[in-house]
């Protein structure tokens, strides 16, 4: 097939996060071309019947006169260069080009839902929930954009927060995603394919119930299997459906499972955990089961905010205290088995003062913005 067999069919970029890390496409996110394509098979099949009121389906041939085709992978983030064979119907369709059509008028839904935050009356209600599954693969710092060319300068733009209206205006009560869950596997079973997460959310324990497709998964997922007590952090890559709020509901398929905490980390909360009573002097107290898990979730804040390894000790006062130390600065965090969060750090100077501060237990991101401002000066 050459040039001349083909034209070109609109323009789409990919920018922002994974796509401007690094050149070429991540193999992952290929997906949203196909979900592209099957979006815009829907809405030209709609805008046909639409046109053809006494029509109960589209023509035998309509959908294979689409065929998207990637050629290959353009600069400037990530631009997918799409084609389709150029197809002579001999007036089956009555000289309309109803998947070019679908093409403008999904452009246009996106540039109103972004500027109008609404969805044009136009738009096929049947369409509605493929349009609301492009994008599933997004990430929150990433984006992609369609236009009718590479130099236009009127770009629809769809994003996390683009697909979130569209199921707010469509008033969908569930929308899949792809995501990470961090939580802790507390059940498990391989037929049917099942399995129970724990996650905290404001100091609460919540089960999501979800399901795997890979069988491979399963043994993955029970070696982190436990009470909720015992298992360790885990984080779970996953296709998931959230409600209308944005929680997570249930887990649709597990992708792939990993420590949520570099396992010396996990490792050396282990050994606390195992302490017993009276462990530095009579009357000292070990770390709970409870101060354990607020630690687990101030460490993955502090893996987020990309700060540096802990030593990680247990307190006299019975609980658990992580140190960072610079050249010129010491900070410390201490989480005790009961009362809030202390936090501080000393200069190493004499000029420097420092500074203490107490947090909540909610606030692990609070500590974890305190230690990386604290060591980053």
């Amino acid at each position: 097939m050459t040039s001349e067999d083909v034209s070109p069919f609109g323009y789409l970029r990919l920018a922002g996060g994974r796509f401007d890390a690094a050149e070429g496409l991540p193999v992952t996110s290929a997906a949203e071309l196909e979900r592209y394509a099957l979006l815009v098979s829907t809405v030209a099949r709609e805008l046909y019947l639409r046109a053809h009121p006494k029509r109960q389906r589209v023509p035998r041939g309509f959908d294979q006169a689409f065929d998207l085709r990637l050629t290959r992978v353009g600069r400037g983030s990530q631009i997918p260069v799409l084609v389709r064979p150029t197809v002579n119907d001999g007036g089956l369709f009555q000289n309309t080009d109803w998947h070019d059509d679908a093409r403008r008028l999904i452009n246009s839904a996106l540039g109103d839902i972004g500027t109008a935050d609404r969805l044009p009356a136009s738009f096929p209600q049947a369409a509605i929930k493929p349009l609301a599954q492009f994008g599933r693969s997004l990430r929150a710092d990433e984006q992609i954009e369609l236009a009718d060319s590479a130099d236009d300068p009127r770009r629809a733009v769809l994003t996390v927060d683009t697909r979130r209206r569209i199921q707010r205006i469509a008033k969908l009560d569930e929308l899949e995603i792809e995501t990470v869950v961090v939580g802790q596997v507390t059940g498990l079973s391989s037929t049917p394919p099942h399995v129970d997460v724990a996650v905290t959310e404001d100091l609460l324990q919540r089960k999501i119930t979800g399901t795997f497709s890979d069988p491979s998964v399963f043994d993955s997922l029970h070696s982190y299997l436990g009470y909720v007590e015992a298992a360790p952090p885990v984080a779970l890559s996953v296709i998931a459906v959230q409600n209308r709020e944005g929680i997570i509901v249930k887990i649709t398929d597990v992708l792939h499972v990993e420590p949520a905490l570099p396992s010396s980390w996990s490792e050396r909360l282990r050994e606390l955990a195992g302490l017993g009573q009276n462990w530095l002097h009579p009357g000292s107290e070990p770390p709970s089961n409870e101060t354990v898990e607020r630690v687990e979730r101030i460490l993955l804040a502090t893996l987020d905010a990309e700060v540096p390894a802990p030593a990680i000790y247990p307190s006299g006062d019975g609980g658990i205290q992580l140190e960072w130390r610079t050249s010129s600065r010491a900070v410390e965090v201490e989480i005790l088995n009961s009362g809030p969060i202390e936090a501080s750090w000393y200069g190493r100077s004499s000029d420097e003062d420092g500074e203490d501060r107490s947090f909540h237990d909610d606030d692990p991101d609070g500590v974890a913005d305190f230690v990386k401002d604290a060591i980053s000066e």
